[in-house]
């Protein structure tokens, strides 16, 4: 096998993993992320900064 079929072979196996990793994601359903959103609850406003104000430019 010259070094550029084994490159090709790697690319190949490569593109493989990556196909079958984007599709596994895909197939994932997260509910729970869903629940962790409480519809109820007032926004936020104004929130203080926790560590001061930013440095001046």
């Amino acid at each position: 096998m010259t070094d550029h079929a084994a490159d090709d072979d790697l690319l190949r196996r490569s593109q493989e993993s990556i196909d079958e990793a984007k599709a596994a994601a895909a197939e994932v359903d997260l509910p729970e992320q869903e629940e962790l959103v409480d519809e109820d609850l007032p926004a936020a406003d104004g929130g203080a900064p926790a560590d001061g104000p930013a440095p001046a430019a």
